[in-house]
């Protein structure tokens, strides 16, 4: 399990800083980021700056091409925390049978994709989001 923790908690902060530097994406949230609101705590609290595989991003065009333009080695599913890293559009997809407006009240927006990093190569992972990412 320690070797997966570390491999995931490393892949997803290469993706996070990643993502804040793409222009389709307007906010990331990941914890080990310096932009984090409480990234000060997630350090006192995460064990050896081990901030986990999960991590949401805001995309500025459609979610939908996003999840219709994404290769492996990203699988597209509704599921979390799996050796496989997983991409989901919240809205369209986990949350679809909300109101938008609740949808809108918990922090869903229409553009929030979830991440789950699993243990693929992370310059994999990045360049499969960047080539979905510039189609939007």
């Amino acid at each position: 399990m320690g070797l997966r923790i570390r491999q995931q908690s490393a892949s997803a902060m290469k993706i996070a800083t990643f993502l804040e530097s793409h222009p389709q994406v307007s906010k990331v949230v990941y914890p080990g980021l310096a932009s984090h609101p409480q990234k000060e705590l997630a350090d006192r609290q995460h064990r050896d700056g081990l901030h986990g595989g999960m991590l949401w991003f805001d995309v500025k065009g459609d979610p939908i091409k996003l999840m219709d333009s994404i290769k492996r080695p990203w699988t597209l599913c509704e599921n979390l925390g799996a050796t496989e890293s997983i991409i989901t559009a919240c809205a369209v997809m986990t949350h679809a049978n909300m109101i938008r407006e609740d949808r809108l009240k918990v922090g869903i927006t229409d553009g929030f994709i979830r991440i789950s990093v699993g243990i693929e190569d992370p310059d994999d992972l990045i360049r499969g989001l960047d080539d979905a990412l510039n189609q939007l």
